[in-house]
């Protein structure tokens, strides 16, 4: 009996989490205002990704290695974590900056929002 309330236990604590993360998955996804993002994204992301984030902008194809292009299946692949952690920290060795330091947080996840609506 007592094996079966631990078990019982351990259950509930991995259907909890489980629901947490689901739940943080989703709170993330709707956390920014791609409409915000799109300005953003427009003001300071173009020259290198392109109006449509295809990494078609007049730097984007210049850089080595090129501009990340959101509508490819690679990019597709990535998750939304990915993709926060690129834009808040920047890619190494490449010319993708951290705009940590340049926008509030709330921006970042504008971008991020606007940003997953060009994988589509």
């Amino acid at each position: 009996m007592r094996h079966m309330s631990r078990l019982a236990i351990v259950l509930g604590c991995v259907l909890a989490a489980s629901g947490w993360c689901l739940t943080a998955q989703w709170v993330s996804a709707a956390a920014g205002d791609a409409a915000k993002g799109k300005t953003i994204f427009q003001s300071k992301c173009v020259n290198c990704h392109g109006p449509e984030g295809k990494g078609d902008g007049p730097l984007g194809q210049k850089l080595k290695p090129p501009a990340g292009n959101f509508t490819s299946g690679e990019s597709k692949k990535k998750t939304e974590a990915e993709l926060l952690d690129v834009i808040q920290n920047g890619k190494p060795k490449t010319a993708m900056v951290a705009w940590s330091k340049q926008l509030e947080e709330a921006e970042i996840q504008d971008v991020l929002a606007y940003v997953l609506t060009l994988r589509k």
